[in-house]
């Protein structure tokens, strides 16, 4: 098989890839490591052409990856600490192939290939939600229907409403970019009702921060690509709502930022236990660990045993048992694994990340950062296979994009 042949099928391979919303996991990883043996046959059969200038860029995107590998060296739990290291290996897969091994990734490519996610997450939605119109009957709870939709798409609403916030910000991103005519009149129109039904379902899932993100960075998007004068308005409308239900909703906001570490059993207090209140005990259990070895910390693999064991003997509630909550914030998670270096060397990859779309001026790629770095203060994005595909393979695309 001739090599452009086979260049020609590893992107395919990585189309396929971008339609993850539509796949099972088993069905990706497959995928994922065809795609890297395809490239690694391409880079064998092409040495002089590889880029081997890249190999920094690699480790710097690889920075979790490699932070899990060196903490397992200190953690009691090696079983736990594999099963990290091999949740986050795609991070380093995608940034060893397209940097290294198969660097195929052009501005044209790249559009391809969001394109097909955005298309991937409108079809998933709607295969989702005839299942539902023809399954689920009678009058139900919200959270008994988000229950339903997870059921079925065996998928997270947090990361699902992740994923389809990003298509929300594609979508967007190709209205800003086209001229507002007759020409384009429908076109527009048609992305405006995709992005309709997109947002409705953030809404339908309920997973608060990552809607509260979209439509922040939605409104950023419109900020940076409208005319000065519209987006002043745009500006000063949106501030005068804020203020408003800000106003009207007063008391709600107080009850949310009144932690209280959760008492007595969840089966009798449930109803008074808010989600607010768990992550209170979640990260009063963060910090007595984290005060054990801030420099280097504990290791990957012990820390949910070390979380679980401060949930048992520090908190006077039963809740911690029965859902088994992890820390609930990326970074924090980071710091309990590797301490502040490990924290330190992740933040570094951010930030040449952030600093790259903004050289660039790519504002798909900022948005995306942005989206990336405020939601991993409330979810471990990194600690799910949904979260992982997602971080991996945008970013990898989006860091080793060629202009050409």
């Amino acid at each position: 098989m001739k090599t452009f042949s086979l260049k020609k099928n590893s992107f395919y391979i990585l189309v396929l890839i971008s339609m993850f919303p539509l796949l099972p996991k088993a069905v990706e990883s497959i995928l994922m490591i065809l795609f890297f043996l395809v490239s690694l046959i391409i880079f064998f059969k092409n040495k002089k052409h590889c880029c081997k200038s890249n190999v920094f860029q690699v480790f710097n995107l690889s920075s979790l990856f490699v932070i899990y590998l060196i903490s397992t060296l200190y953690s009691e739990n090696l079983s736990e600490a594999f099963n990290f290291i091999l949740r986050v290996t795609p991070i380093f897969l995608f940034a060893l192939t397209l940097g290294i091994l198969n660097p195929i990734i052009t501005k044209k490519k790249k559009k391809f290939l969001l394109n097909t996610y955005f298309f991937s997450v409108f079809t998933a939605l709607l295969i989702v939600h005839t299942h539902l119109i023809f399954n689920v009957s009678g009058e139900i709870t919200s959270w008994e229907y988000r229950n339903a939709f997870e059921e079925y798409t065996k998928v997270h609403g947090t990361y699902f409403s992740l994923w389809t916030g990003f298509a929300v910000l594609i979508i967007l991103n190709k209205i800003c970019n086209l001229k507002f005519n007759k020409k384009n009149f429908i076109i527009i129109s048609l992305y405006l009702i995709v992005l309709s039904y997109c947002i409705y379902w953030q809404f339908i899932i309920a997973a608060r921060l990552p809607l509260f993100v979209t439509l922040l960075l939605s409104f950023v998007l419109l900020l940076k690509q409208l005319e000065k004068r519209i987006a002043i308005y745009i500006f000063f409308t949106a501030i005068t709502l804020a203020l408003v239900i800000g106003f009207v909703n007063l008391n709600t906001i107080k009850n949310k930022i009144d932690f209280k570490i959760p008492q007595g059993k969840y089966e009798l207090k449930h109803n008074v236990m808010s989600s607010e209140d768990i992550r209170a005990g979640i990260y009063f259990c963060s910090y007595k660990i984290i005060k054990q070895s801030v420099l280097y910390g504990i290791g990957i693999g012990d820390v949910n045993d070390n979380l679980n064991k401060c949930y048992e003997s520090e908190i006077d509630s039963d809740v911690y048992q029965i859902f088994h909550y992890n820390s609930h914030n990326q970074y924090l998670q980071i710091i309990l694994a590797s301490g502040l270096l490990g924290l330190l060397f992740f933040l570094y990859n951010l930030l040449i990340l952030l600093k790259l779309s903004i050289r660039n001026k790519d504002n798909l790629f900022f948005a995306l950062n942005m989206f990336l770095i405020i939601c991993f203060f409330t979810e471990n994005i990194l600690s799910r296979h949904d979260g992982v595909i997602f971080y991996s393979f945008f970013t990898a695309i989006f860091y080793f994009n060629k202009e050409v």
